[in-house]
């Protein structure tokens, strides 16, 4: 075999290739063997049909063909291999003769990366700190959940529960689509359109009242957008919120420990807390990536970003399936194809490659390091948050590899932004 190398722009390397005679000889040996596995002659076993006799029943053509694909792709992974290519697409094979076997192979390959003083990157630590109106809100959240509602004769206000019966009209002619009997509504919690709910203060079981709306310009239904309505309502059903003391049973109920209420503010301000710093942790890695990028310098090749844009779409189209939704039926009601979409994605399946990059290349030249320790201590930690039984399970997944690299991962990275966000 000789071959010759061009390299090409945006990271791509073009191999011209002539295969040898002993090549082609070892590969149309094979072809026939292959051949002869999927050839049914009568008199021979499956998988048992001599040579001389596929080539009475094979035609030359189909022997000759897969010849040279097994030609083809010796040759490739040894000129690969000789070259030390880290090979990042499928080739795109041309053959120029068949005699003797010559062919161009052009193929994407690892892109050389260049990231220019990424020491110089300086992030600030934001402080966080819990205030006690966000410690007030989850404790009203937590008074909410233990509300019940009971009938009451009296006029309407905020908080309480009522059940309408609404038709929006316009003019004289009912609007469809705006008919709705025993509407639950909290009143005050703005769930109908702004506006609405006010009316409703102050009426009494029985009561009818008519008022006009103007929808909203932002409204999720277009055709209701800035339209203005006359509604005729009714109020059915009036029962009042009757809000419970945050005391140890109601901790207990929905909380499952049993806890004085200083506790419970203390374990909610220290989960706040960790959020909070979580939050801004992530922030401060976002905005690291985002100035990282302005230092990267590589040449992305067309068939890696193409590669990259089809995973985007595949990610999207799960997505869309484990929601119990037909991918077809959104593509339609979106207005799109898959063609559309992968144009669409590719700006951030090159934003995705160069990020992934300059992380490699940063995390080499910083030297971060997990440690077989490092990946133990992780697991346990996983294997904490699910029941005993499914510990063998994880184990099992960490063993074939598939929830270690995960673990490696992700503990790179944060032993990455632990080094570089000081």
């Amino acid at each position: 075999m000789t071959y010759t190398v061009k390299r090409l722009p945006k990271s791509e390397i073009e191999l011209t290739i002539t295969v040898s005679e002993e090549t082609m000889k070892a590969a149309e040996k094979r072809a026939k063997e292959e051949i002869a596995k999927h050839t049914k002659v009568k008199g021979f076993r499956p998988g048992k049909v001599p040579a001389n006799v596929v080539d009475k029943h094979v035609s030359a053509d189909a022997i000759k063909g897969h010849t040279i694909e097994l030609s083809i792709q010796k040759s490739y992974s040894e000129a690969v291999i000789k070259e030390k290519l880290e090979v990042v697409s499928r080739p795109h094979v041309h053959i120029d003769k068949e005699d003797p076997l010559t062919f161009t192979a052009k193929v994407a390959v690892m892109p050389e990366v260049e990231v220019k003083d990424h020491k110089s990157i300086k992030i600030a630590k934001k402080e966080s700190k819990i205030e006690k109106k966000d410690i007030e809100e989850v404790l009203t959240n937590l008074q909410k959940q233990g509300i019940i509602y009971k009938d009451v004769q009296r006029e309407a206000k905020n908080g309480d529960r009522a059940e309408l019966e609404f038709e929006g009209f316009e003019g004289d002619k009912p609007v469809e689509g705006t008919k709705s009997s025993n509407h639950p509504v909290i009143l005050g919690e703005n769930s109908l359109i702004p506006g609405f709910e006010e009316k409703v203060i102050g009426m009494k079981i029985g009561d009818k009242k008519e008022f006009d709306i103007t929808f909203p310009k932002d409204y999720h239904s277009k055709k209701f957008q800035g339209k203005k309505m006359n509604f005729k309502v009714e109020l059915q059903r009036l029962e009042e919120a009757i809000v419970p003391e945050i005391d140890e049973a109601l901790i207990e109920k929905f909380t499952g420990k049993k806890m004085k209420l200083d506790e419970l503010t203390k374990e909610i301000e220290e989960n706040l807390q960790a959020k909070k710093d979580t939050d801004l942790q992530r922030e401060r890695e976002n905005e690291y990536i985002e100035a990282l990028l302005k230092k990267i310098k590589v040449e992305l090749p067309e068939s890696l970003i193409a590669e990259e844009s089809e995973q985007i779409l595949t990610e999207m189209k799960q997505n869309i399936i484990s929601r119990k939704n037909d991918w077809d039926e959104f593509l339609e009601r979106a207005k799109t194809t898959e063609d559309e979409l992968r144009k669409k994605y590719a700006p951030e399946a090159e934003r995705r490659i160069k990020i992934r990059l300059a992380l490699q290349n940063i995390i080499q030249k910083e030297e971060i390091k997990v440690t077989d320790e490092d990946l133990s201590n992780e697991l346990e930690k996983v294997k904490g948050f699910y029941p005993g039984e499914q510990h063998d399970k994880i184990q099992e997944d960490f063993e074939s590899g598939k929830l270690k690299m995960n673990i490696l991962n992700r503990l790179t990275l944060s032993k990455f932004f632990d080094k570089v966000l000081l």
